[in-house]
């Protein structure tokens, strides 16, 4: 795994989304085939959650994750030493909590309390073991 990938997933897994998919949509310019697309999904994943957990975007999150699901879906269980079935399993959790929240949620004291709930809930990039 090159130094930058390595890079993309720390960012990403501490939660700075922004950082992250910019550094994997550097990478999949880059990449080879295989690798491009991988490195496409996981922006958009990382695009979807700065949409959610930044500025609140409900629908926008919920069609970049299922867009990443499809990609993903054809990359499991795992690549480039990635641990894909888990992170696909989290997507999709975190997907399906998603669309059960509230469409019109206002800013409010339980809009806050359901960002912070997400946010600790994310999903994460593993490792396989």
């Amino acid at each position: 795994m090159s130094p930058g990938f390595e890079s993309a997933i720390a960012a990403f897994n501490r939660g700075d989304y922004l950082a992250a998919g910019e550094l994997f949509e550097q990478l999949a310019a880059a990449a080879d085939d295989e690798l491009k697309g991988l490195a496409g999904a996981l922006t958009r994943i990382a695009a979807a959650l700065h949409l959610r957990l930044e500025h609140g975007g409900r629908q926008s999150c919920i069609n970049l994750l299922s867009q990443a699901m499809l990609m993903l879906d054809d990359l499991r269980p795992a690549r480039a030493g990635l641990d894909l079935e888990r992170l696909y399993s989290e997507i999709s959790a975190f997907t399906d909590d998603l669309r059960a929240s509230p469409r019109d949620e206002r800013d409010g004291i339980k809009r806050r309390a359901r960002i912070f709930l997400e946010r600790r809930r994310s999903p994460k990039i593993g490792l396989v073991r």
